[in-house]
């Protein structure tokens, strides 16, 4: 169980503190009228002051400005500003409790995941299946069949609609949501305004702080490991982290996952960067792969959604102990995937967003397929309050933003967690808005992070690039 919930935390009410004893072994901690429970690898911080009390569970540094992680809380904790928020970065949850209320907020990407019990009391951690485990919840029949299904397969990318997980009672926390113990649910915090245009130098500000903020915060946690493609997510992450001196190491997928035409352009990144480089087999027949513990520690990771992770496995044959994999999630949210894709978004109904989810491959979904993903997207536009003022911010930016990146995003970051801890790389809700106010031909595509990698190193940014 501890390797499936590696870096893994769950916190309960006095009722409820009693079905904990499944990780009783863990380091025990106390806040407001909670009583939790963090694994051995988990950091852990209190903080205090009259009136309120928080912890945090994880990664966390300032991204941007120059008030301290304290300062910040505090801004959070006694006034509810949420600006706070837009000003941390890292892998993190924040519990605050305040006047007799409890609140769970994480970072602005989502990447540290968070699961509630639905219903009162209060039941929330870092992993579906912990939540499950302790609670005595069991898989939902009808999540299975939909898991199982051809049309999940056709999918591509696998996880389930809206905020739903293959336990009927337990959802996930969104980005821009706190859960609320009081409402027993989520609140949605942002967006707080309109759209303010921006440019590329504007724009490109924000990222320069934001690299030198978060390559301060891996020369401190360990050694970056960085994916190196020919795509431009994580290319402008590397070049950005570069431009600040942080120690790392190179990994590229084989076995299928890199095309034959960029394999000369990765060549030429290797000897252009000359860091330690290794190309990684993810094939299902290597030792690692058949690994059982290993394996299933994967499954358990991702709340049973997905399946077993046999790149999870391989990449345990590269990493090392200090490592931080470092991927490029978040460049997709900064040049609007689903708008550079030409979707559209005629409403915010259960159908439009069943449409979005579905993709172009599933062309001919069964009733039942479809009626599953219609009902989850129900449920997640009332949970999130999805049809709330978004002020002149684009739906099909935010519902990228929270719905894929803010589930399976992080959900894959704990896929991977068992062998290596994993991190988004672009995380910056300051980062996410300077985009969002660009105009639309200048933001949209891959040459705006190409033009920001050509900012840090102009032949990087200029080798073959795929979208």
């Amino acid at each position: 169980m501890d390797r499936g919930f590696r870096f893994g935390f769950i916190l309960a009410d006095e009722a409820r503190s009693l079905a904990l004893g499944e990780v009783s072994h863990w380091r025990r901690f106390l806040v407001g009228g909670l009583v939790g429970f963090a694994h051995p690898e988990t950091k852990v911080q209190s903080f205090e002051e009259s009136g309120w009390q928080a912890v945090v569970l994880g990664d966390i540094y300032v991204a941007h400005g120059a008030r301290s992680v304290p300062d910040l809380i505090c801004m959070l904790a006694a006034r509810e500003d949420y600006s706070a928020l837009d000003q941390l970065g890292g892998r993190f949850a924040l519990v605050i409790c305040r006047g007799g209320g409890i609140r769970f907020y994480h970072d602005a990407f989502g990447s540290r995941s968070l699961y509630y019990r639905g219903g009162p009391g209060v039941l929330v951690g870092s992993h579906a299946s912990l939540v499950a485990k302790v609670c005595g919840e069991t898989l939902d029949p009808a999540a299975i069949a939909y898991r199982d299904s051809p049309e999940y397969k056709q999918r591509g990318t696998s996880y389930l609609p809206g905020d739903r997980t293959m336990y009927r009672g337990i959802f996930a926390l969104t980005p821009n949501h706190y859960y609320s113990a009081e409402r027993s649910g989520p609140v949605r915090f942002w967006p707080r305004g309109d759209v303010e245009a921006s440019d590329f130098d504007s724009f490109a500000e924000v990222a320069d702080e934001y690299f030198r903020t978060f390559s301060a915060f891996l020369r401190d946690r360990g050694v970056g490991l960085f994916g190196l493609t020919g795509g431009v997510d994580g290319r402008v992450l590397l070049a950005g982290v570069r431009a600040y001196d942080v120690p790392h190491r190179l990994v590229t997928w084989g076995g299928g996952r890199l095309p034959p035409d960029e394999l000369p352009v990765v060549k030429r990144m290797v000897r252009h960067l000359g860091s330690s480089h290794k190309f990684m087999d993810v094939g299902r027949k290597t030792a690692e792969a058949k690994n059982s513990s290993l394996m299933d520690a994967t499954e358990i990771a991702t709340g049973f959604s997905r399946g077993k992770s046999a790149l999870t496995a391989n990449m345990s044959r590269v990493a090392d102990e200090r490592d931080v994999f470092v991927r490029g999630y978040g460049g997709e949210i900064l040049r609007g995937f689903y708008n550079r894709h030409n979707r559209e978004l005629p409403d915010r109904s259960p159908d439009a967003l069943t449409d979005i989810y579905l993709t172009r491959r599933v062309g001919e979904p069964t009733p039942e397929f479809r009626g599953f993903a219609v009902r989850a997207f129900a449920e997640f536009i009332e949970r999130t309050d999805f049809q709330a003022d978004f002020f002149n911010h684009d739906p099909l930016d935010i519902f990228y933003w929270e719905q894929r990146m803010g589930t399976w995003g992080s959900m894959m970051l704990n896929e991977m967690d068992p062998v290596v801890y994993s991190m988004a790389g672009i995380n910056s809700r300051r980062l996410f808005e300077a985009a969002f106010g660009l105009k639309r031909e200048e933001r949209l595509g891959k040459n705006l992070l190409l033009r920001l990698t050509g900012r840090y190193d102009a032949e990087f940014a200029g080798m073959g690039a795929v979208s």
